[in-house]
C-alpha cells in the first residue's frame, strides 16, 4: 500500500482531499448548526427538516446533469470551478438572514459537498486505477473518515471562539486557500496521465456502457439496492441519533465519542475492503458485506449499554465503508470507464435521494411511539432482501 500510494502520491492525494472537503456540505458538519438556524428564522424541527430534505432532493436531480460533465472537462477546471462554487456557498452560509437564503445555501452546500466533491473523488480513483482500483477507494474514503473525525471539533473550537457566522467564513477561507492550492498543485500535469488514460483505453478492447444502456441492465436493478441501503439506513439513524440516544439511555457525550469509534473503524473498514476488492473483485463481494449488520441491529434491539453503542458506532463505520468502496468500485467492474462520470452521477442522484427520504421515513416511524425495534426489524429485513438480490445478480451477464 505504501509503495502504490508513493508511485501515485498525486493524484491518490486529489482523491483523498476530494472526499475530505465534501465534509462541510455532509449532514453531520450542517447539522451542528442547525439550532442556530432554527434560532435565527424561528424554525421548528419539522421545517427544518423538510427544508434540509427539499434542497437535498433537488441537489440530487441537479446532479444528474452535473455529474455527467466530468466525462468531457478537465479534471483540474472541473474540480476547481467545485471549489470555487463551494467556497462561494460557505460565505454565503456565514450571511445568511432569510428562510429563502437558507434554502439556497442548504442546496449548494448539499449540491457542492455531498454531491459532487463525493463524485468527483470516487470517479477519479475508479476511472485512473485499473489493477489498484480497491486500493485508491480505499486511500480516498480515509478523507470522508478524517472528516467525521476533525470536522465536528473544529466546528465546536470556531463556534465557541468566533461564533457560527464566522465558522462558516472560515469553511470558505479553508476551501478557496488550502483547498484550492492543494488541488491547482497536485493536478499541475494531469493532463499528460489523462492522455495516456485516453491511449490506453482506445488501443484496449474495454468495456464501454452508456448511461440508457445501463438504465436497461437487470444487473443494475439487481446490485442498486444493496448500495444504496447502508447512506439510506445510517443517515435515517444518524438523523434521529439523540432521540434513539434518549430511549437508550445514552448521553450526548457517549454519542461523541461513539462517532470517534465509528471513524477509526471506517479507515479500518476501507482498508480491508480495498484489497478484497483487488483480489476478489466488487461484484463477488456485493452479496456478503452488508450480512454482518444483521447481527449489530440484533444486538442494538437487546442492548442498551454503552458498550453497545460503541460496538454498534463502529460496525456502522466498517460497514459504510466496505459499502463506499466496494460501490465505487462495482460499477467501473461491469460497465467500464470511459462514461464512468455519467453512470456515477446516476449512482450519486440515486445515493442522495435515499439520504434525502430516511429521515422523513424514519421520523415517521418513530413519532407513532415505542417502535424503534419496529424500525429496526425492518431494517433487518431489508437488508436481507437486497442481498438475495446481489447474490441474483451474479445469474447476469
Amino acid at each position: 500500500m505504501i509503495k502504490f500510494f508513493l508511485n501515485n502520491k498525486n493524484l491518490l492525494l486529489v482523491g483523498f482531499l476530494t472526499a475530505f472537503g465534501s465534509g462541510f456540505g455532509q449532514t453531520y458538519f450542517i447539522s451542528l448548526f442547525g439550532g442556530y438556524f432554527r434560532n435565527l428564522l424561528d424554525l421548528t424541527n419539522g421545517e427544518f427538516g423538510s427544508l434540509y430534505s427539499a434542497a437535498t432532493m433537488l441537489s440530487a436531480i441537479s446532479l444528474i446533469w452535473a455529474g455527467k460533465l466530468i466525462d468531457n472537462v478537465a479534471l483540474k477546471k472541473y474540480i476547481m470551478i467545485i471549489i470555487f462554487g463551494f467556497s462561494l456557498t460557505c460565505l454565503l452560509t456565514s450571511r445568511v438572514s432569510n428562510v429563502y437564503i437558507l434554502f439556497i445555501c442548504l442546496f449548494f452546500l448539499r449540491f457542492f459537498g455531498q454531491g459532487l466533491m463525493g463524485h468527483t473523488s470516487r470517479t477519479t480513483m475508479a476511472r485512473y486505477f485499473n489493477q489498484n482500483r480497491g486500493k485508491a477507494l480505499a486511500i480516498s474514503s480515509y478523507g470522508l473518515a478524517f472528516g467525521e473525525m476533525v470536522y465536528p471539533l473544529l466546528a465546536v473550537l470556531f463556534i465557541g471562539l468566533m461564533g457560527w457566522r464566522y465558522t462558516w467564513l472560515s469553511c470558505s477561507i479553508m476551501l478557496l486557500v488550502f483547498f484550492g492550492s492543494c488541488f491547482w498543485v497536485l493536478l499541475k500535469n494531469h493532463n499528460k496521465r489523462h492522455e495516456e488514460f485516453i491511449k490506453s483505453q482506445k488501443n484496449d478492447k474495454n468495456i464501454s456502457w452508456r448511461r440508457r444502456d445501463v438504465l436497461s441492465d437487470i444487473k443494475f436493478y439487481c446490485y442498486l439496492p444493496s448500495s444504496l441501503l447502508t447512506g439510506f439506513a445510517l443517515t435515517g439513524f444518524f438523523f434521529h441519533q439523540v432521540h434513539i440516544a434518549t430511549l437508550k439511555s445514552w448521553n450526548l457525550s457517549l454519542i461523541a465519542f461513539g462517532l470517534f469509534f465509528y471513524a477509526v473503524f471506517s479507515i479500518i473498514g476501507s482498508t480491508i475492503s480495498g484489497f478484497l476488492i483487488d483480489k476478489f473483485k466488487a461484484r463477488t463481494l456485493m452479496p456478503y458485506f452488508l450480512l454482518p449488520l444483521i447481527i449489530i441491529f440484533t444486538l442494538l434491539i437487546f442492548n442498551e449499554g454503552p458498550i453497545i453503542l460503541f460496538i454498534y458506532m463502529s460496525w456502522l463505520g466498517f460497514t459504510q465503508a466496505l459499502a463506499e468502496t466496494i460501490s465505487g468500485a462495482l460499477w467501473a467492474e461491469l460497465y467500464g470507464v470511459n462514461n464512468l462520470g455519467s453512470i456515477k452521477a446516476l449512482m450519486t442522484f440515486f445515493g442522495v435521494l435515499a439520504s434525502a427520504a430516511s429521515p422523513f421515513l424514519f421520523g415517521f416511524i418513530l413519532d407513532q411511539g415505542n417502535t424503534l425495534n419496529l424500525l429496526i426489524v425492518g431494517t433487518i429485513i431489508t437488508i436481507i432482501v437486497c442481498s438475495l438480490l446481489s447474490y441474483l445478480g451474479k445469474y447476469f451477464k
